[in-house]
C-alpha cells in the first residue's frame, strides 16, 4: 500500500506514472531551512519537473528509459515556517522522506530524492536502516562534517556528520570538497578508512602531473562496498553549470567528470540503490541542468549492473 500523503499528480519527462506502475520514484523536497547564504532551492523540485518536457527522453546506455514508469511525489502542503527550523526538519520533512522512501523500500523501487537544501535526505538514511549496509558516494564541494552549523543541528553543512553516526553505512567517500573547516578535516581524518575524502585539488594535481582520471575513479569506486547511495550537491560542479547555488564553489568538477565517476558505479558491479540530488538554484537554467543530470541518474539507476547484492 502506498502511503496516503502520496501525491501523483503531475507528470515528469513526459510521463505521469501511477505509483503501481513506476518503476522509480522522485521524491520531491522543497525544503531549505537549512541554507546558510543563498535561497532559492525550495522552488527547484517545481522548475526541475517544469523543464524536464524540454529533453528528449532516449539514452543509449538505458534504451529502455523512454518506456520505464517514474513517479513525481510531492508534499501535500507546503512545510511550515518558522524560526524553529530544526523542529520543523524533525516533524516534518524527515518523517515525509522517510515515509516514502520506506514505501519505495517495500515496493522494490529505486528512489531519488529532489531537493531543497542539503540537510534533505537524512530520512532515506533512516528507512534505510532495516535494508542491508551500503556506502555513501557524496559529491559535493563541501564536506558537510559539521555536527551543527549557524546553531542548526539539521543544516545543509551537517548532512555527512548525520550519515556517518549511522552504524549500517559501512562506507563514505566524499568527492569534490575543496571548501571545508579544519574541525571537519579533523573528523573526517578519525573517521578514516571508513570516511575517505578526495579533495578536488588532489584530483586535480592527479590529473595535471599525468595520472590519468580513470585510475583515480578506479581507486574511488573500488572503496566502495557492493551497495551504493549516490548523493550530489550541484555544486561539486563547477560554478558555471548551476550557478544560483545557494553556496558556489570554483574549481568543481566538469559534467562529463562527473558521469564517468558514476556510471563507473554500476560497470565495477556495484548497485546503485538510490540517490538525491540537492541545492539546485531558484532559476531555469540551474534547473535545467539538473533535470537532465537527474534523468541521467536515473538512467545509471534503472539500467546499471545489479550485483545482487
Amino acid at each position: 500500500m502506498q502511503p496516503e500523503t502520496h501525491r501523483l499528480t503531475h507528470s515528469i519527462y513526459g510521463r505521469q506514472s501511477s505509483w503501481e506502475e513506476a518503476a522509480l520514484a522522485l521524491i520531491a523536497v522543497p525544503w531549505e531551512g537549512g541554507v546558510s547564504f543563498r535561497r532559492g532551492t525550495a522552488q527547484a523540485p517545481e522548475l526541475i519537473r517544469q523543464v524536464s518536457a524540454q529533453i528528449d527522453y532516449y539514452r543509449s546506455e538505458c534504451p529502455l528509459i523512454e518506456e520505464i514508469g517514474i513517479a513525481w511525489i510531492e508534499p501535500s502542503r507546503p512545510f511550515s515556517e518558522g524560526s524553529s527550523k530544526d523542529s520543523i526538519y524533525e516533524t516534518e520533512v524527515l518523517p515525509y522522506v522517510r515515509l516514502h522512501v520506506e514505501a519505495a523500500l517495500r515496493a522494490q523501487k529505486r528512489f531519488g530524492i529532489i531537493g531543497g537544501d542539503h540537510s534533505v535526505p537524512l530520512g532515506a538514511h533512516y528507512a534505510l536502516a532495516t535494508e542491508k549496509p551500503y556506502g555513501v558516494l557524496h559529491i559535493d564541494a563541501h564536506a558537510d562534517l559539521r555536527s551543527s552549523y549557524e546553531g542548526m543541528s539539521f543544516s545543509h553543512a551537517t548532512i555527512l556528520y548525520h550519515i556517518s553516526q549511522l552504524k549500517h553505512v559501512e562506507r563514505i567517500v566524499a568527492v569534490g570538497v575543496r571548501d571545508w573547516a579544519r574541525e571537519e578535516a579533523e573528523y573526517a581524518r578519525s573517521l578514516y578508512p571508513r570516511l575517505a575524502v578526495y579533495e578536488m585539488r588532489r584530483l586535480a594535481h592527479g590529473y595535471l602531473r599525468g595520472r590519468p582520471f580513470t585510475e583515480t575513479v578506479s581507486e574511488i569506486v573500488s572503496l566502495l562496498p557492493p551497495r551504493v547511495y549516490v548523493s550530489i550537491d550541484v555544486d561539486a560542479l563547477e560554478v558555471g553549470y548551476t550557478p544560483h547555488t545557494g553556496t558556489p564553489v570554483p574549481g568543481g568538477l566538469r559534467y562529463e567528470e562527473l558521469f564517468f565517476l558514476l556510471e563507473a558505479v554500476p560497470r565495477s558491479g556495484r548497485t546503485i540503490i538510490g540517490f538525491d540530488v540537492c541545492e539546485t538554484g531558484g532559476a531555469e537554467l540551474d534547473a535545467v541542468v539538473a533535470a537532465h543530470l537527474i534523468y541521467r541518474l536515473c538512467a545509471i539507476a534503472l539500467c546499471g549492473t545489479d550485483s545482487g547484492a
